[in-house]
């Protein structure tokens, strides 16, 4: 199973939901999670669990920025060893690529990558763990990807100091009715119904010394008012399967993303770049029309997009393709599935 995380990502849950006087236990046993996750941070459990619990959580507890409270008791600590490269970096344009080159090793459910471009660079942050054979109750990731970036965004004021604020937060889900809890995280720059989930950074931000804020000084900052397994990490295609897919969703929202742009992006002839595939029974079409199928259930639970928008986003030549494509696989229309989502 490759859409492992570690129960680490539930730190601070458990106290967060007796807050507001519900069981957290409760909430694991709804969505057919183990309660023993959320006492034991160094067990590995399903993303689309971990998805399944913090929407359930944010529903029982009725809040709906029960991700952004819940980054307030966590770091990237939680990633163990993974964040180690961040304390041994000068500058943050080091410690991202030294990040994301190690957080690929990390788990297969969540998916980091860097898009640069003229004046800085997107940091992506995805939830990839609908992509398994695993479906869970929830196809929104609302509060699995709030929770993270504002983590991120918290811990990047730890690199720079804790006045900075980013240029420019996205999400791709739409925006709230009150943004005020969204400001107090992350600033004014906010940004709903994007092709990516990222926080923008510039090149003269990448190139700042790190000062390293302690965790004291971040929380002194004025509050927010408002199928378990072990991980697999012998799987030697792992990694190349997650850049292909990585490099498709940075492509899949230009009209550039033919087999022969991702094998060029990742530096591959295209034969050669087939012929890995061919080994491991994977087909370019098939994993760019599985991400497709997942980033289409995103908009749709998620975002403010009409299929219209969503069929042009996605590459479709028109609404009618991508319906027909939609319902082959879902059995139900884009619209009839986005009026069953509770």
């Amino acid at each position: 199973m490759k859409d492992l995380v570690t129960a680490r990502s539930l730190d601070g849950a458990l106290d967060l939901i007796e807050s507001y006087g519900a069981s957290a236990e409760a909430i694991a046993r709804s969505v057919g999670m183990d309660s023993e996750f959320l006492y034991s941070p160094d067990l590995n459990l399903s993303g689309v669990k971990l998805n399944d619990f913090f929407e359930e959580a944010a529903k029982v507890c009725e809040d709906r920025f029960f991700g952004l409270k819940l980054a307030q008791y966590q770091s990237f600590s939680i990633l163990g060893d993974v964040a180690v490269p961040i304390r041994n970096s000068k500058t943050l344009r080091e410690a991202l690529g030294a990040f994301v080159d190690n957080f690929d090793q990390h788990c297969q459910a969540l998916s980091l990558c860097l898009l640069p471009d003229e004046g800085g660079v997107f940091a992506c942050y995805e939830l990839r763990g609908g992509l398994s054979d695993i479906h869970g109750r929830y196809e929104r990731r609302v509060q699995s990807i709030e929770v993270g970036i504002a983590v991120a965004c918290r811990e990047l004021k730890a690199l720079l100091g804790k006045d900075w604020r980013p240029s420019r937060v996205q999400f791709r889900h739409s925006a709230p009715q009150n943004l005020n809890p969204f400001k107090s995280v992350f600033g004014d720059n906010l940004f709903f119904n994007q092709d990516v989930n990222a926080i923008y950074l510039t090149w003269e931000e990448c190139d700042r010394p790190i000062v390293f804020v302690t965790e004291e000084e971040l929380n002194n900052e004025e509050p927010s008012q408002e199928v378990d397994g072990q991980l697999d990490t012998k799987d030697e295609n792992a990694p190349f399967i997650l850049a292909v897919n990585q490099t498709i969703v940075k492509l899949i929202n230009s009209d550039g993303c033919t087999v022969q742009k991702v094998a060029d992006s990742l530096g591959m002839k295209l034969r050669t770049f087939q012929y890995r595939l061919s080994q491991i029974n994977k087909s370019y079409q098939g994993l760019y029309d599985d991400i497709r199928f997942d980033l289409a259930k995103e908009y749709l639970c998620g975002s403010g997009l009409t299929v219209t928008d969503i069929s042009e986003r996605l590459n479709f030549t028109d609404p009618t393709t991508f319906s027909r494509f939609f319902k082959r696989r879902a059995r139900v229309s884009p619209a009839a599935f986005r009026k069953s989502i509770p």
